[in-house]
């Protein structure tokens, strides 16, 4: 059933957003250059289309079928900055942080923030958790960056947050994958509509896996056709499912609204000197 439409702010938002790559990571081909202010661009891309497909955007949920195992809870830090901030000196800061402590942390959209945080702080670094990780976890790392003077980086606040991803494997099956993965390439569309995301093209089939902000259903079955009209095959014959089957989904028909008080004394300040 559609929802009503609320989409002023949500378009705000998506053209103020920036700091994250974009461009198509391709394994085990070569990875296609990535464009200039990608996620600026295909932030306000999806935010339209959204609208153009009659999505609730008044609470910054598409409508989500593909759900399960195909979304799963993530920690993420995001990381409110000045203008004048040192971004690639932060991200150095969280990554040696956490890589002392066992743990690697991967670049994500901040389009994986609900529209209540984003209207707060747009965070100009981002960065995501493993999957295993917890809220504390991610406190702890945070708590070791401020143990130095991150002030003079340009950071205003550092928030650990729990976001929903989209986990999803679109597969096909053909006799050329490597010819169907250069065709989609060229076309751009599921590039358009999925940011970054990995390819395997072996054994007579084609994946295309994607974790990231959460799809509508319109957006992935647009995925779907356009993976289908290079393959020469029915849209149907383009399956989609979790890029794992172990761990814990989320019912998105039973997840509650966020809760614009979770924000709330979540910020950890910088140590200044």
């Amino acid at each position: 059933m559609k929802r009503t439409l609320l989409i002023a702010p949500a378009v705000l938002l998506a053209f103020s957003l920036a700091g994250c790559t974009g461009g198509v990571q391709a394994s085990p081909t070569a990875n296609p250059a990535p464009r200039p202010s990608a996620s600026s661009a295909a932030a306000a891309d999806r935010v339209l289309a959204q609208a153009e497909e009659g999505q609730d955007l008044g609470n910054g949920r598409p409508t989500v079928s593909y759900d399960g195992l195909m979304v799963r809870r993530r920690v993420v830090i995001a990381v409110h900055t000045g203008l004048d901030a040192d971004i690639a000196g932060i991200r150095k800061r969280l990554d040696v942080a956490a890589a002392a402590r066992g743990t690697a942390l991967s670049a994500i959209s901040p389009d994986v923030l609900e529209p209540a945080v984003l209207q707060q702080m747009v965070p100009e670094v981002i960065v995501a958790l493993p999957s295993t990780a917890t809220s504390d976890d991610g406190r702890t790392i945070v708590r070791a960056v401020t143990e130095e003077d991150t002030g003079k980086l340009g950071v205003k606040n550092f928030y650990v947050l729990p976001v929903l991803v989209h986990d999803l494997r679109f597969s096909v099956a053909t006799a050329d994958p490597t010819a169907v993965l250069a065709a989609v390439d060229r076309e751009g569309i599921v590039s358009d509509a999925l940011g970054n995301y990995s390819t395997v093209a072996q054994s007579g089939q084609l994946s295309i896996s994607y974790t990231g902000p959460l799809l509508g259903d319109e957006t992935v079955e647009s995925v779907r056709a356009g993976i289908s009209r290079q393959a020469k095959v029915p849209a149907a014959e383009v399956t989609v499912g979790p890029r794992s089957a172990s761990g814990t989904g989320v019912d998105m028909a039973a997840e509650p609204p966020w809760d614009a008080e979770q924000l709330e004394g979540q910020a950890i300040h910088p140590h200044t000197e």
